[in-house]
């Protein structure tokens, strides 16, 4: 038994070795594990937000966060296959989960204004969109299809959701969003 636990450590030390390595080639792999960490911390905010939420956006939140959870959830577990699939390594420990995850926590937040939590999300899914938009590239850079595909129905799906988000606020789509001014950058 204990010649199992030593080489199941040995096996899960390689993997964090092989995974070092990769987040800094990046490989596809390593970008979409960004992606899926994302997706669960994101999962997390909407959670709070539809909890904490007043004023309007708290409708907003109640009508539209329960589906953006699922959804989300749905796109981790498929993306997750996804990496299996092609022998990517999948985050598997809520320890990586928060290693990889670019999105900020504030436990905080949940105190703001309704508008400004509806607000934070927003950015959130602009976060993403940088992750996915690198994984597009190099997914077809290493011909993993079936994970390319993925990628680009969560692109389509997130820009879908930043402008319903937006037009509740009265806002235009790319009103105070990052991928806005990187759009600006690369012309």
């Amino acid at each position: 038994m204990d010649s199992l636990k030593t080489n199941s450590a040995q096996a899960f030390a390689n993997e964090q070795e092989r995974s070092q390595h990769e987040h800094h080639v990046p490989t596809a792999g390593a970008m979409i594990g960004h992606i899926t960490a994302n997706l669960a911390v994101h999962a997390l905010k909407i959670e709070q937000a539809v909890l904490f939420a007043k004023g309007p956006s708290a409708l907003f939140l109640n009508q539209h966060g329960r589906s953006w959870i699922q959804r989300e959830l749905t796109f981790w577990e498929q993306i997750n296959r996804a990496l299996y699939v092609e022998a990517d390594l999948v985050p598997t420990t809520s320890r990586e989960l928060l290693e990889y995850s670019m999105l900020e926590e504030n436990g905080a937040a949940k105190y703001d204004s309704g508008e400004q939590q509806l607000f934070d999300l927003i950015k959130d899914f602009d976060t993403q969109l940088l992750f996915i938009d690198r994984a597009i590239k190099l997914t077809e850079k290493e011909a993993h299809e079936g994970q390319n595909l993925l990628m680009k129905e969560l692109y389509r799906w997130i820009k879908e959701q930043i402008a319903l988000a937006q037009s509740f606020l009265g806002n235009e789509p790319t009103k105070g969003l990052s991928t806005a001014d990187d759009d600006k950058n690369d012309d």
